[in-house]
């Protein structure tokens, strides 16, 4: 019996030893594919005062020539450029007062037709509105009339000159009839003026008068009309309209203004240090912050005789070219005056610049090695290159395919738990 449990026990220990074995055969490591990039870190000395290493402190990738050429990197150096120090001021889209117009109604009356609305582009005689002016209608009625009593007048007087020579005209009559020409011609003249103060030009009139004087009457119904129109004296964009149909409108109320946006103005703030650095006719660039990648040429046109004495500052006035339409009087913006002094910098393009842990830098290569180089922008010009301190003239920096690069490191630090 002690034999047979004895051979029980020896059964149970190989059955556990064998299921043991099993397990550890399960485990084994499993063959990876190879990895595109190779990661390589190391940790930034610290406490010595000295500037770090190109990469010390931020990881490196080692790229193959298959995914450099791929993902079309391109390596350069970067180039010795003229840096051109800047004065930055801060202002505001304003409209080009000179190519601005207010339109009032000259003549009172019932708005009867609404042509041109805000924001609708306008050329010079174009038809805003029409109004419905019994009050015109009278004043074209007294100038017929007048012309007429102005003729019949001259004429008496013209035979009274000749009779008062042969002495067939007592002096008292003479008189009389001088003073009713001369009355007849004011009252002519006046109701002409009138009419040219509201837009009706002298060949309007004078076809007018023709056509009385040939009882032209289809000339004469067309011009004894109450409907006056109201003309765009330019070229441009409706900037506000203040009139509804059926409204009665009084004379001298503003109802349109008209602006030429192609060249707008922008008032800019200097400081009493920047002065120095702005003259008249100088160029500008104005930035705005819906377009800040488009800077829009301008010039100096006046600077302000005074200095604000809360804000110390000078209203610069700077007209901008607008001709594409998208600056809008009202737009806050910065424009930039150079100044005088140059320097040479080194820079790289514009879109070589990355941002990593929220600092600047770009990517530096040392052969199939990548690694991002911190460095201090000074200034991006409107030629697309940025300034930068902290690169050396043999440096090979990524000027095309950084985008690449960085999506790989954020990869490569999820992979390994860090941060970026």
């Amino acid at each position: 019996m002690r034999r047979f449990i004895l051979i029980g026990i020896i059964i149970i220990i190989l059955m556990v030893g064998g299921i043991f074995t099993h397990c550890g055969n399960s485990t084994s490591a499993a063959p990876t594919a190879p990895a595109a990039t190779a990661v390589e870190s190391s940790a930034p000395a610290a406490g010595n005062g000295e500037e770090p290493a190109a990469n010390s402190g931020y990881r490196s990738l080692q790229i193959s020539p298959k995914f450099v050429q791929q993902w079309n990197i391109r390596v350069a150096n970067p180039e010795s450029r003229e840096l051109v120090e800047k004065v930055t001021l801060n202002g505001v889209v304003k409209d080009n007062k000179e190519t601005s117009y207010i339109i009032n109604t000259s003549v009172c009356g019932i708005v009867a037709r609404i042509t041109k609305d805000t924001g609708d582009t306008v050329r010079k005689g174009d038809i805003l509105c029409v109004l419905n002016s019994p009050e015109l209608l009278e004043i074209k009625t007294r100038y017929i009339k007048a012309f007429q009593d102005h003729r019949l007048k001259q004429e008496n007087f013209e035979r009274a000159k000749n009779l008062i020579k042969i002495k067939a005209l007592e002096q008292k009559e003479y008189t009389a009839r001088e003073s009713e020409y001369k009355t007849a011609m004011a009252e002519f003249f006046s109701l002409e003026a009138q009419l040219d103060s509201v837009g009706y030009e002298n060949k309007i009139l004078q076809a007018v008068k023709t056509a009385v004087q040939q009882d032209d009457t289809e000339q004469i119904k067309t011009f004894l009309s109450p409907l006056y129109s109201i003309l765009s004296p330019s070229s441009g964009k409706v900037m506000m309209r203040d009139l509804n149909l059926g409204e009665r409108v009084e004379s001298n109320k503003t109802i349109y203004e008209i602006s030429d946006t192609r060249k707008l103005w922008v008032l800019l703030d200097a400081m009493e240090k920047d002065l120095q650095y702005i003259d008249k006719q100088k160029p500008v660039s104005i930035i705005a912050d819906g377009y800040p990648q488009e800077p829009f040429p301008g010039f100096v046109l006046t600077l302000d005789e005074k200095i604000d004495p809360e804000l110390r500052t000078v209203k610069v006035r700077v007209e901008v070219d607008n001709s594409g339409g998208r600056l809008k009087p009202g737009m806050f913006v910065k424009g930039s005056i150079e100044k005088s002094v140059k320097e040479t910098h080194l820079a790289v393009p514009s879109a070589a610049l990355v941002k990593l842990a929220g600092v600047d830098g770009v990517f530096a290569a040392d052969g199939d090695t990548f690694f991002f180089k911190p460095l201090e922008v000074l200034q991006i010009d409107a030629n697309g290159y940025a300034f930068v301190k902290g690169l050396n003239p043999e440096d090979k920096v990524v000027v095309e395919g950084a985008f690449y690069l960085k999506a790989e490191f954020a990869m490569q630090a999820g992979e390994n738990g860090e941060g970026e």
